[in-house]
């Protein structure tokens, strides 16, 4: 078994307008396919007779140990694909001690995820919205529940047109809806964030704004979608704690280029300064020890926590996880690699392309 075949379970699983919410990319979906494409295009050199009996995948992030180096990226709505939705993922990530983002379109209240799954390290993913006090009151909320760190979407400063969503006139269910938020009877079938009452983004945000937030919370703060290394020394001006390279799994802007792409030049700009994650595209564990070799201290998933949610719920998460680092492992023996470490080390010589 693979990843993609919880993506093929999910498809079997939901209804065909649901699957296409999370599966679509924006316009042409050139970027979601550029993603794939530059992963597989890149080339590893093995290294031979290295012992590596013994593999020692642990990491640290936010000064917390984590198993290994993946996690989860935010996504809304888990309810669409399982009953039990943002509680059950976080449940699998408690599991795995790794680390998961909520995200703030979460469809289950962000104080109740935590309740429900035990999980004491998960961090909270948000917007600066238009209504600043909307904004305020999300990172407070997720301050006194326990959350670990906050994390800002930037480069979203309008929604990416996703002509799928629109093709299907896509909309919530009734029984799905963005918990954090109160409710009002719009439907954008674009993109169902921006029916909910008071999410309206910003396209007047400044790195001010950024600076704005940090005033606001004790509380770590991460920056998710930085692709430009002209980006980098703003955002470690400010001091943040982590930076997510992202490309939102293709669902914003068209075109863009692949983040594994751009991650050796913003690794280069970062230079070991701030905590560097990557998402958009990962589907196997050789991915993972292409982005650990090229700069990344971590690798994050977002859809396909989405599709194993919808094969199995929990267990499902668990089972697609443990896949992909069962392939890590493989891949980290066969490629002469004992540690993340040594990834590192080695990197110059097992990569190519």
């Amino acid at each position: 078994m693979r990843i993609d075949d919880f993506r093929m379970l999910a498809r079997e699983r939901i209804p065909p307008h649901i699957f296409d919410y999370i599966d679509c990319g924006a316009c042409d979906e050139i970027t979601s396919r550029a993603n794939r494409r530059d992963l597989d295009e890149i080339r590893l050199l093995p290294l031979c007779l290295r012992n590596v009996a013994d593999l020692d995948l642990r990491t640290s992030l936010l000064e917390h140990s984590f198993s290994f180096p993946i996690g989860f990226s935010p996504t809304a709505f888990h309810r669409l694909v399982h009953e039990s939705g943002e509680v059950s993922t976080a449940k699998a990530a408690k599991t795995l001690n790794i680390p998961m983002i909520v995200s703030s379109m979460s469809s289950i209240a962000l104080e109740d995820v935590v309740r429900g799954s035990a999980n004491e390290n998960l961090w909270f993913q948000t917007y600066i919205f238009k209504d600043r006090a909307l904004t305020k009151d999300l990172i407070q909320r997720a301050e006194s529940s326990g959350y670990q760190a906050i994390v800002l979407t930037v480069g979203c400063p309008v929604a990416g047109r996703r002509y799928k969503n629109v093709r299907n006139r896509f909309a919530l269910p009734d029984h799905v809806v963005a918990a954090n938020f109160k409710q009002r009877k719009v439907v954008v079938h674009n993109n169902p964030v921006h029916s909910v009452d008071g999410a309206e983004l910003d396209p007047a945000l400044t790195w001010n704004d950024v600076e704005w937030l940090r005033g606001r919370t004790s509380l770590p703060v991460m920056l998710k979608g930085i692709m430009n290394p002209l980006d980098v020394q703003p955002a470690l001006d400010l001091q943040v704690s982590a930076l997510i390279l992202s490309n939102h799994g293709g669902r914003q802007l068209d075109t863009t280029e692949s983040t594994i792409r751009m991650l050796p030049e913003v690794a280069a700009a970062v230079s070991k300064r701030t905590t560097l994650l990557i998402d958009s595209g990962f589907r196997r564990g050789t991915d993972v020890l292409k982005a650990i070799a090229l700069g990344a201290d971590g690798v994050l998933l977002g859809r396909p926590v989405m599709w194993a949610l919808a094969a199995g719920g929990e267990k499902g998460v668990i089972d697609a996880v443990g896949l992909l680092l069962e392939e890590l492992r493989i891949a980290m023996r066969i490629a002469g690699c004992q540690s993340i470490d040594e990834i590192r080390k080695n990197s110059s010589a097992i990569i190519r392309g």
